[in-house]
Parts: C-alpha cells; sequence; structure tokens
C-alpha cells in the first residue's frame, strides 16, 4: 500500500530514509517513468522505500496566477504513481511563499530534511525563487546523493507534458498514446445510452475538470464535439455512470 505523506510548511518529519524522484509528473509519459523506474531500482538495490516528491497545486498555476489545463486530474496523477509501484508519495504544498522562497532555502528546509538517501531529477529540474535553483546547485548544497536522468526524446524530439498537450489539442492520439507508454484515458459521465442494433450508442461529458480538451473530430474509437463524446458499447450504460474510457 502506497503512504502518502502532505507537506504544508517546513514543519514535516519523515522517519525513514528513502530514495525519491521529484517533478510535477504531470502524464507520467516515458521521461517521467525513467525517473519513477530509476528511483524504484534504487531503492531496490539499497534496500529502501522508493518515493516520488511533486507539487500542489500546480507551480505554474501559481506563478502564472491562472489555470492551467492538465493531461490528467489529481486524482488520476495519484492513481497512476500507484500504479508504478511508488511506496511513498510526497506531495509538497506549493504556495506564493514556496513561489518565492531561495533555491538553497528549499534544498536545506525540504529536501535536505527528508531523509533521502538518493534523489532522481531530470535533466531541466528547477526550483526555487524564478527556477534558478538547478541540478548544479542541488548538487553542491544536497546532503543526499543526487543522479541526474538524461532527455527522453522521440524521434529526436523531446518528450514532455507540453508536447503532449499540444499533441492532444491537434487531436494525434496515437502519438499521445506512444509518447505516455501507455493509452490515455478520460473518465466520462454518460449522458445518454441508446440502442443501436445490438450495441448501444453513448452520449457522455467528462467528468474530470482542468483537462486539456482533445480536439473536436471523429476517430477511430469516438466522435469528439465540443466536451461531449460519442461512441459505441457493448455494454448498457445508466445516465450519471462515471467510466474509464481508453482513446486511440
Amino acid at each position: 500500500m502506497v503512504k502518502k505523506i502532505l507537506i504544508k510548511d517546513d514543519n514535516f518529519k519523515i522517519d525513514e530514509e528513502i530514495v525519491a524522484c521529484i517533478g510535477f509528473f504531470d502524464g507520467l509519459h516515458l521521461g517521467h517513468q525513467e525517473l519513477v523506474n530509476k528511483a524504484i531500482a534504487e531503492a531496490n538495490k539499497l534496500g529502501l522505500k522508493s518515493a516520488l516528491i511533486c507539487f500542489n497545486p500546480d507551480p505554474v498555476e501559481i506563478i502564472s496566477k491562472k489555470k492551467n489545463n492538465h493531461i490528467f486530474s489529481n486524482r488520476e496523477r495519484e492513481n497512476l504513481i500507484r500504479s508504478f509501484g511508488i511506496d511513498v508519495f510526497i506531495v509538497i504544498s506549493f504556495d506564493e511563499k514556496m513561489m518565492k522562497m531561495d533555491p538553497i532555502d528549499f534544498i536545506n528546509d525540504y529536501l535536505n530534511r527528508m531523509n533521502i538517501k538518493e534523489l532522481v531529477s531530470g535533466f531541466d529540474f528547477s526550483f526555487g525563487y524564478m527556477g534558478k535553483g538547478n541540478n548544479k546547485l542541488l548538487k553542491k548544497y544536497r546532503n543526499f546523493k543526487s543522479i541526474v536522468i538524461p532527455e527522453h526524446k522521440h524521434y529526436g524530439k523531446k518528450v514532455s507534458s507540453t508536447r503532449i498537450k499540444e499533441e492532444l489539442t491537434k487531436g494525434n492520439l496515437k502519438l499521445v498514446n506512444k509518447l505516455l507508454g501507455f493509452n490515455y484515458y478520460l473518465n466520462l459521465k454518460i449522458e445518454k445510452c441508446s440502442k443501436n442494433e445490438d450495441k448501444w450508442l453513448i452520449e457522455a461529458i467528462n467528468n474530470d475538470s482542468n483537462i486539456i480538451k482533445i480536439k473536436d473530430g471523429q476517430y477511430d474509437c469516438f466522435k469528439v464535439v465540443g466536451n461531449r463524446y460519442y461512441f459505441i458499447s457493448d455494454k448498457k450504460y445508466k445516465k450519471g455512470d462515471v467510466i474509464k474510457y481508453y482513446v486511440y
């Protein structure tokens, strides 16, 4: 069972030693999975617990002072994190105080007090005021081993949450699934279920808020118009049912 730790300020304590990866992890794409898998592998090697450190809300929303659409909801992001086999899920509350925090203070007041044995970060990991903290600064002030994972590319281009969101808005779902390493899915709330010969015609809406919108159009398995999704199902659903629907 995954242990969840919420950190609201610098008044916290983590008793057991951990090997952790750190980031926002929107989408848990192939690049993120390299960090997660490395943390798990190193933890197993050392006989320690693996951990994932992320932030909530999205730092971009605090910095820009506006909502930022994501690949998955916070709930689904947490479900995905749990599915990858992490032992400890650490969520740091991100607010204006943390946004203005000196990068060295973040290292000393947070990371150095988390009982981290090894920390896995991406090549472009940044933190602290104006994003001035980076892996070079981290290695100088940390009291744990720092492991930096190089850029993950697909056909010569960086795999990133930004790229995946762009491809979703273009309707390039096959590419999205390749970049994620698994099929993208939506939590759809059933609005109508009508008999269509020996199957059912379903009309549904996205049940998650602040999720990036897929481009309107006809796809292999469904049609989307606005926030409404239409597809054929072998199963009959009731109005109000919420289902996990994989797209391709």
